[in-house]
């Protein structure tokens, strides 16, 4: 911190002895003239490295910190939890569940983005574990899987000149009950959100500052999570709250600080811990 404010102090006064000499310079003082450009001269070279320096701790802030850094003690779990994917009528084997199969059904699909109309027989309509509908359509000798997700989809399919989106190609073509077919995806799409891989415990619990709504916190992190899907979240404690809460990782916008005043990005503080642990 010293450093960075001798530096910053450097900066300040080279920066008036170049205004100053700038102006002397103007003025056209011929006496002073040769002695003013050698400090001119001095003072471009001192503005110069100050600012290289302070890019190069920009850039290299981060990796420099977490190497002086003190790596608290944490405890890695790996989960290998078992899924439940069974719901209703509705079984999955090895991350695939049938949802129909059927006599062919010709159809021609519009894909967004894609000029050209492509056209073959629906033959089969699964979910897999990833909570999409991947619909099997042969075309000519080959099986093109075509990915649906209900509430996102765009795709537009042609039967016999009428016009459907995935859920009335399900409830009027395939008839599927769309009450079932969709609950079964949203609870395995549970599934995959909620069963954590990984879990890294801090013992004891690492404090850090947090801006919250424009006003600094004190926070004990007590676990970092990654889940199946691979989304981030952090269990954290409020000390003056005395309340923990589950904080995903893509919300927290604002660098933590550390109680001897470090600043660091929140994810790469975490994946270098991460990566310290499997090492250990």
């Amino acid at each position: 911190m010293k450093k960075v404010l001798t530096i910053k102090l450097f900066l300040v006064v080279s920066v008036l002895v170049f205004i100053v000499t700038s102006l002397i310079a103007y003025l056209n003082n011929a006496f002073m003239f040769e002695f003013v450009s050698y400090l001119k001269l001095i003072s471009l070279i001192t503005i110069f490295v100050c600012l290289s320096i302070f890019i190069i701790k920009l850039i290299y802030h981060d990796k420099w910190l977490l190497k002086k850094l003190v790596k608290p003690n944490v405890i890695k779990t790996v989960r290998n939890n078992e899924k439940s994917y069974e719901y209703l009528d509705y079984r999955m084997n090895q991350g695939v569940a049938l949802i129909w199969e059927g006599d062919a059904i010709f159809a021609n699909f519009k894909l967004p983005g894609d000029n050209k109309n492509f056209s073959g027989y629906i033959k089969q309509l699964c979910l897999k574990e990833d909570g999409n509908f991947y619909l099997s359509v042969a075309n000519g000798h080959k099986i093109e899987q075509i990915v649906f997700n209900e509430l996102t989809s765009s795709i537009k399919i042609t039967i016999n000149a009428t016009y459907y989106n995935f859920k009335s190609l399900c409830k009027d073509m395939l008839k599927l009950e769309l009450n079932k077919i969709f609950k079964f995806a949203d609870h395995v799409r549970k599934q995959l959100s909620l069963n954590e891989k990984y879990i890294f415990t801090f013992d004891p619990p690492t404090k850090v500052f947090l801006t919250v709504n424009n006003n600094k916190e004190l926070f004990e992190i007590e676990k970092y999570y990654i889940f199946q899907n691979n989304d981030k979240a952090i269990q954290m404690k409020s000390v003056s709250k005395q309340k923990s809460a589950l904080a995903p990782i893509e919300n927290i916008k604002a660098k933590i600080e550390f109680e001897n005043g470090e600043k660091i990005d929140i994810k790469k503080w975490l994946e270098y811990l991460c990566v310290m642990t499997d090492i250990n």
